[in-house]
């Protein structure tokens, strides 16, 4: 599943389309981002937030930098802030890699 894929699909589809026997790093770190870009206020947000967390210890595990998790967390709360932004009608915003 692609980035954008992962961005775009809800809680179910990230985690059915993801090998949880996979020893990529890289691959729970998008993992990990793509389950806090579908985290929804509700009953189920706690657990879906420990679903995301547990990714980021697993990319860990498998030799992932602390540097590289705490990038992608950043770079995921930048986009859902964007996105929120956006939805509240606050137009104009750069994204985290766009010059200002």
């Amino acid at each position: 599943m692609t980035q954008q894929a992962f961005e775009q699909a809800d809680w179910e589809a990230v985690i059915a389309a993801h090998p949880l026997e996979s020893h990529d790093p890289a691959e729970w770190l998008r993992y990990g981002v793509a389950l806090l870009h579908t985290i929804e206020s509700g009953p189920e947000q706690g657990r879906q937030q420990q679903q995301a967390a547990l990714a980021f210890v697993q990319a860990q595990k498998e030799g992932a930098m602390p540097a590289a998790v705490e990038a992608v967390q950043r770079q995921a709360v930048l986009l859902n802030l964007r996105d929120a932004l956006e939805q509240a009608g606050v137009t104009g915003l750069k994204g985290p890699d766009q010059p200002r």
